[in-house]
């Protein structure tokens, strides 16, 4: 069969069309977060040593962009939600540790929020899942902060079957499915009711899970898939299970209701893994979740848009949490605010580079830590501080140098992030110039950042004695 040249052409310039129209609406966007997920619990990671498979998870993966060198700006959940919800380092409004959201400050009303950058800019917006960053004092609830929809609940944690702290809106709610699929249920409802609706907005959606983070959970027909691993590990292998089956039908529902062309979706971690996990669920980092090292704050991160990201790319650009913000801005062409600095940068323009592109001359980190691994970690043992208000931490990332200093234990340590990923050979006595200069880095950037809002003030006095 012959195809003439004239309805070839048609074919193209048609094909052309539609890829031009869908880049020239707004498109829809789905930050998915997952909750302590370690670097090496889904195969797009781990590869060939997964210890179980997560074809969904990995769906994004194949279908755009794994990047391998992501960060987010805490190892631990409020403030590392804080800065990927402002786009702005969480230090500047003074959160440098976890906090109680039922009654602890939270992140400031006054502190703009990614759902009200998308409402004001005519999207139907919606927060499903663990909030986690305040809702005790005035406009601090997800819908006073520009979310038409919220379905979720307000702390770092819940039981899964049976939540007495679920809201819809600020109406509790009774009874619900297992968290992780009754967070994709209302997703996705909101997906469908938006696309069936005459006003035909874009969406915006931040979809937080709570899984994998504990109590580990999990129904007991996805346990039995797992019941040559011990119990303990056959729950966390079903967690990890759920949410992927989750994404699966999500990823699904944005395919069949005709929106998965112009949709922008990010996934990703708040921080590393628990050591508490199966045998390498965090590898190959040194650390865990509360801690400094690369094990707590360097995490998954995919992207994937049709037409405008390739398709199963691999980037290594140092890229941040607080990119996100700025990235969707950009996509959704919203100009960004004169009078609010935002920390993130765009992140689309090195799709159209082979070469490695430089998105961020350094990174910064200032908190709190709490040993979890290493020799000054004994098991069992009491702590002398809460463990919401231990002593602080700080680092910086430039290129492949790394600058990290645990003040309870250590002097700053200097780590060649290229040729040393696990942290083990401190270079610091061979390079004091490297050190005096990321030092000096961090001194300055320092000096902008609030005193803390719950976090010992003691701690960040010791802070600012970095020079």
């Amino acid at each position: 069969m012959r195809i003439s040249k004239n309805f070839l052409a048609f074919i193209i310039v048609a094909f052309l069309i539609k890829i031009g129209n869908a880049q020239h609406k707004k498109p829809n966007i789905l930050v998915i977060l997952a909750d302590d997920l370690g670097y090496a619990t889904t195969s797009v990671y781990a590869g060939k040593s997964a210890k179980i498979e997560t074809p969904n998870i990995n769906r994004i993966a194949k279908e755009g962009a794994r990047f391998t060198d992501a960060y987010v700006t805490a190892s631990v959940c409020g403030p590392s939600r804080s800065g990927l919800l402002t786009g702005r380092y969480q230090q500047r409004f003074g959160i440098y540790a976890n906090f109680d959201t039922q009654r602890g400050p939270g992140v400031p009303a006054s502190e703009k929020a990614m759902g009200t950058y998308f409402k004001e800019a005519g999207y139907t917006t919606a927060a499903i899942g663990k909030w986690h960053v305040g809702v005790k004092l005035p406009g601090q609830h997800p819908i006073d902060r520009g979310f038409d929809k919220y379905y979720g609940f307000n702390s770092a944690q819940t039981d899964y079957f049976n939540s007495p702290i679920l809201f819809d809106g600020k109406k509790k709610v009774k009874k619900h499915d297992y968290l992780t699929f009754q967070f994709t249920d209302e997703a996705i409802d909101f997906i469908d009711e938006n696309n069936k609706s005459s006003e035909k907005k874009p969406f915006f959606m931040y979809l937080a899970y709570n899984a994998v983070h504990g109590p580990n959970q999990a129904p007991e027909d996805y346990i039995a898939k797992f019941k040559n691993q011990p119990k303990a590990i056959a729950k966390q292998m079903a967690m990890v299970n759920a949410l992927d089956d989750s994404i699966g039908r999500l990823l699904d529902a944005l395919k069949k209701m005709g929106v998965e062309e112009n949709t922008l979706v990010y996934f990703l971690s708040d921080n590393g893994g628990l050591p508490n996990w199966w045998k390498d669920s965090n590898k190959p980092w040194r650390g865990f979740k509360r801690e400094q090292w690369e094990g707590g704050c360097h995490v998954q991160f995919l992207m994937k848009w049709p037409g405008v990201i390739p398709a199963g790319v691999t980037r290594n650009e140092m890229v941040s949490s607080l990119d996100i913000l700025t990235t969707s801005l950009a996509a959704a062409k919203i100009k960004q605010p004169k009078n609010i600095q935002l920390d993130g940068e765009n992140i689309l323009p090195i799709f159209k580079s082979e070469k490695k592109v430089e998105i961020h001359k350094s990174l910064f980190w200032a908190g709190s830590h709490v040993a979890r691994s290493g020799v000054e970690y004994k098991k069992g043992a009491k702590l002398s501080y809460k463990q919401d208000n231990p002593p602080p931490s700080w680092a910086v990332r430039k290129g492949k140098w790394k600058l990290v200093q645990m003040l309870e234990y250590y002097k700053p340590m200097l780590y060649d992030l290229n040729t040393d990923p696990r942290e083990t050979n401190d270079l610091s006595a061979s390079n004091p110039k490297v050190v005096q200069k990321l030092t000096k880095d961090f001194s300055v950037w320092f000096n902008d950042m609030s005193e803390p809002m719950s976090w010992d003030k003691k701690w960040f006095k010791q802070l600012k004695k970095i020079k």
